[in-house]
């Protein structure tokens, strides 16, 4: 996605989420989670017909009357709304990344960190506990953690927060080993 698109996105995802210039607080919080979760729900109910809601050669009212369609009655409110206005617009293509946008709004919003801890095996609730606090007490904010199996992590684990990785692997340690050798 090219740096135009990605602003656009970010803008778009301002303007749905409307939490600038506001102060936290619980209900705040619930309504936030509320408009994020009306967009996921629509978004997974128009995804099959991407193609028809982002095809360059249909008119905006064609688009329009297939969203209405693909939707129904069910979906209704201001997620079916702002992607009627993406559809308008001919923008269908940013709602991918606008909820990436909106989730991350919501998340520093609510002061939220996502984690995640890559192991071999699930980590128990008391080690995910203990590593939550760890990453709440060093960062300031608090934790959504989320334990990730996978075959490449041999032994330990890695913690994964936005762009930086923590390498509690045995590979890890190895490698260190090596390095310092």
């Amino acid at each position: 996605m090219d740096s135009t698109a990605r602003i656009l996105a970010k803008r778009y995802a301002r303007a749905y989420m409307g939490l600038d210039g506001k102060v936290f607080g619980n209900a705040l919080e619930s309504a936030s989670m509320e408009k994020l979760n009306g967009l996921r729900r629509v978004f997974e109910a128009a995804r099959p017909h991407l193609k028809t809601l982002t095809h360059p050669v249909l008119n905006s009212a064609v688009r329009l009357e297939a969203l209405e369609k693909i939707l129904g009655e069910k979906h209704a409110g201001s997620a079916a709304a702002f992607t009627a206005l993406l559809v308008r617009r001919g923008r269908f293509n940013l709602l991918e990344e606008i909820m990436r946008e909106c989730l991350s709004l919501h998340d520093n919003f609510c002061g939220l960190l996502r984690a995640e801890v890559f192991s071999r095996y699930p980590l128990s609730a008391g080690e995910l506990e203990r590593i939550e606090t760890l990453l709440a007490k060093a960062s300031g904010k608090r934790i959504g953690l989320r334990n990730i199996i996978t075959e490449r992590v041999i032994g330990g684990f890695e913690i994964k927060i936005g762009d930086t990785l923590i390498d509690a692997t045995v590979r890890g340690r190895l490698d260190a080993m090596k390095r310092i050798l």
